[in-house]
């Protein structure tokens, strides 16, 4: 019997100390009723902001934005005028891409040496076209690929796939294939 009693005391203080309280509560006070707004911390807040439309011309224009960004400015040895080592020009480029990503093309098209950065001498990769039309699959609410079939004289024909997520209040690509 005191071991039940001590269990329903337990439980009893157990909703007086961490009552489960939902956001709004309506209060009777009187004739009236008001509703009392819980308080909501900034990460509830921006889980409850909503995500921007994902589109064609988003795609399209976040693709052209980073296919641009490796587009580097250099002196005549190929050495990059605006960055001096891969971790400043990633850290740039994940403005539009993952940090993976990032890493992944800057370590194929740039090389440190002698405390600079340079282009490899070499074309682009194949990528997406802005004038031709996309396929676009909604992953989730957060999460969709784009594919693409192109074709052009250096790659001939081509199926691109990217992946594009909504991190950090921005979309993002996050995944990129080409076939």
């Amino acid at each position: 019997m005191k071991a039940f009693l001590a269990l329903c005391l337990a439980v009893m203080l157990s909703f007086i100390i961490v009552p489960n309280i939902p956001e709004n509560v309506k209060e009777k006070s009187g004739a009236s009723d008001k509703i009392i707004t819980q308080p909501v911390t900034a990460e509830e807040k921006k889980e409850k902001q909503a995500v921007p439309e994902f589109t064609e011309d988003l795609a399209k224009k976040q693709a052209n934005l980073f296919i641009e960004a490796l587009k580097q400015e250099t002196d005549e040895n190929y050495r990059v005028l605006n960055y001096s080592n891969k971790e400043e020009y990633m850290t740039y480029l994940t403005k539009f891409v993952s940090k993976n990503l990032a890493a992944y093309y800057t370590d194929g098209l740039f090389e440190e040496r002698e405390s600079s950065l340079y282009i490899i001498p070499t074309e682009l990769p194949p990528w997406l076209e802005e004038s031709e039309p996309v396929i676009i699959k909604q992953l989730s609410d957060h999460s969709y690929r784009v594919h693409q079939k192109n074709e052009s004289d250096l790659y001939g024909s081509y199926k691109i796939t990217l992946g594009y997520e909504y991190l950090n209040g921005k979309w993002i690509i996050t995944f990129a294939s080409v076939d």
